[in-house]
């Protein structure tokens, strides 16, 4: 009976050092599906303007691009296509610090036996409690690149709504890039481009998935025991 609970006991110590060397790593899986970027839906093409009419016969249609013999070959209708340069720089930095402290104290007597012979016996406390944090974020970032967008929509003012993405996988990593925002024709460059700076309300999503980015990340373990840690 003893040596069954022996061998019980280190069945018990092997599995859980099997645990905690599988929970230090991350291995070589599949990434998971939420980290693929959210794939938006293309809504349909909608336009806020007054859509022209080809006329029956004519060989002029005033709907096509590239017909306007004074403007030029850029993006300003539906479906067209435009090159976003982006070039973002992003600096952010904050600190914060508190600091708390309380000190309390109390005195006092408590008299023992009858109210003639009674002799006071005195008492006192104190109680200092004290607590100091701190925090500071600094970030930096630059983001460089070119990517195909496509305009969305059009409205009224004349304003486009352009949206693009782009995946790019090298030896098993993968790189997401997403954007969005709302450009104005004028500011559309005579090669058909414009800067990243001068979009309206961007959106820009970058991310990636590979086997650096698994490695990079901490084990199930350390979550574990960082989530019951009382400390």
């Amino acid at each position: 009976m003893k040596k069954f609970k022996k061998l019980l006991f280190l069945l018990a110590v092997f599995s859980f050092l099997a645990l905690s060397l599988s929970g230090c790593g991350t291995g070589f899986v599949t990434p998971p599906k939420s980290m693929v970027p959210p794939t938006y839906v293309k809504p349909t093409a909608k336009n806020g303007g007054i859509k022209s009419r080809p006329i029956l016969g004519s060989l002029w249609n005033g709907s096509q691009n590239g017909t306007n013999l004074y403007s030029d070959n850029v993006a300003y209708q539906l479906n067209d296509i435009v090159t976003i340069i982006v070039n973002d720089q992003t600096q952010a930095q904050d600190s914060s610090g508190t600091t708390l402290s309380k000190n309390s104290s109390g005195q006092g007597s408590i008299a023992f036996g009858s109210l003639s012979t009674a002799k006071p016996t005195g008492y006192q406390g104190s109680n200092v409690e004290s607590f100091n944090g701190g925090g500071g974020v600094a970030e930096s970032g630059q983001i460089s690149t070119m990517i195909e967008a496509q305009v969305v929509r059009v409205f009224p003012n004349g304003n486009l709504e352009v949206k693009g993405e782009r995946e790019v996988s090298i030896n098993g990593e993968t790189r997401y890039i997403l954007i969005k925002g709302i450009v104005r024709p004028i500011d559309i460059a005579p090669g058909n481009t414009v800067l990243s700076s001068q979009i309206a309300d961007p959106r820009i999503w970058i991310n990636g998935e590979g086997p650096v980015k698994w490695q990079q990340r901490p084990g199930w373990l350390y979550h574990i025991l960082n989530f019951i840690w009382p400390f």
